[in-house]
């Protein structure tokens, strides 16, 4: 019985092991793979509207891989700050950092290759305002956001999103090396859905938001009041949705839009 059990125990030693996950989807998770496909999409949206894109389509490649890069390194980023909070957090405590299976050392430097590649890719491929724009992007949500308002206040998803909402500009500038008012319309929609697309989890974890000390607005403004927020967002981010009909004429999106909207 005795050689049964420590044959079953090593059994369970090597389940645990098989389970234990590899570096590469630590890596992945690290950059927030899931979280950067949506920058990429609607990077990919901006090009595609802006003009002579098929042009342009190495400006077009090398503007989606720069903010798949760049939007890698502020995941990493924002898990090199907060590793001692996603400990107390159901959703985040099995990240790589939060268990210890990557060091603080070892993601600073894969961030900084990222963001390596990243700059080298914008600077060769697209233009200089492109480089700008997805920097501050970086910046604004691996720093500004981590650190400074994600802490200090209850509206951090609000102002923090504004970081998250600039891929669509990025994509346009990588084509035209320029800014317009569509791409801006388009950033200010994703602007307004960030909030009403946040709150809502937040309302699910608010509990662990309040263990982590992490002023959230269902924490420090109850449930009631932040169903209203996201009551009041859902219905900003369908007006906006309906402004590009000014800006193209295109009727038909806009009576697409307004009903799904609705």
């Amino acid at each position: 019985m005795l050689k049964e059990g420590l044959n079953t125990n090593n059994l369970d030693d090597l389940s645990g092991q098989r389970l234990r996950p590899s570096l590469l989807s630590d890596l992945w998770v690290l950059a927030k793979a899931r979280v950067v496909s949506l920058l990429v999409f609607t990077a990919a949206v901006g090009e595609i509207l802006a003009p002579n894109a098929l042009i342009h389509w190495e400006s077009a490649l090398a503007g989606l891989v720069g903010i798949a890069l760049a939007g890698g390194a502020g995941g990493v980023l924002n898990q090199i700050v907060e590793p001692a909070l996603d400990q107390h957090m159901h959703r985040t405590l099995h990240r790589p950092l939060a268990e210890g299976r990557v060091s603080r050392t070892g993601a600073i430097l894969y961030a900084a290759v990222l963001m390596g590649a990243a700059i080298a890719i914008l600077a060769w491929g697209t233009n200089p305002l492109t480089l700008v724009l997805t920097l501050v992007g970086t910046v604004g949500y691996g720093v500004v956001y981590t650190l400074y308002l994600k802490p200090s206040t209850p509206w951090n998803i609000v102002w923090g999103g504004l970081a998250g909402a600039l891929p669509p500009l990025i994509g346009w500038s990588a084509i035209t090396g320029s800014l317009a008012a569509l791409p801006l319309v388009l950033v200010l929609l994703v602007f307004v859905w960030t909030p009403a697309h946040f709150w809502p989890l937040a309302i699910c974890c608010r509990q662990d938001y309040a263990k982590a000390c992490i002023p959230m607005l269902p924490v420090t403004h109850g449930v009631d009041r932040t169903r209203k927020e996201i009551l009041n967002y859902a219905i900003l981010t369908w007006i906006v949705s309906l402004v590009p009909v000014f800006l193209t004429g295109d009727w038909v999106y806009g009576a697409i839009a307004a009903l799904s909207g609705a």
